[in-house]
């Protein structure tokens, strides 16, 4: 198994892990949340860096529609952002973010703009959270 697949794998299985984490939190988390997805985007960020070094901003063109499952997968990725931003974006308005300069994120850099625009929420909540107490 070449190494790509292993590391793919191995980033299926933290997120799995992650997701059923979360999943087993019964109440709001007190310490600084926006930690983990702040910490998550930085390497996601560096890994992008490298793939763009190696094989250019548009690299990923060709794979993605180089087959039909390729096609499917670029358009799951597509829904999947749109379901996050949207689900995210009344928080993110309640706590005074502005969503013009999010959605040109999330649309020009996906996950990297919606991890940071989650670790922004967060922040603003907790601090929101702290301020009436």
């Amino acid at each position: 198994m070449p190494w790509t697949e292993l590391f793919a794998l191995a980033g299926f299985a933290v997120a799995a892990v992650a997701m059923l984490l979360v999943t087993q939190t019964k109440e709001r988390v007190s310490w600084p949340a926006w930690l983990i997805p702040a910490a998550v985007v930085v390497p996601f960020a560096a890994w992008t860096g490298f793939a763009i070094y190696e094989e250019g901003l548009l690299g990923f063109w060709p794979i993605l529609m180089g087959s039909h499952w390729g096609v499917q997968v670029w358009f799951d990725r597509l829904l999947s952002v749109t379901i996050a931003f949207f689900l995210l974006q009344n928080r993110a308005r309640a706590v005074g973010m502005k969503s013009e300069v999010w959605v040109l994120a999330v649309i020009f850099t996906g996950s990297i703009g919606l991890m940071l625009m989650l670790a922004q929420t967060v922040q603003l909540e907790r601090k929101a959270s702290l301020a009436k107490r």
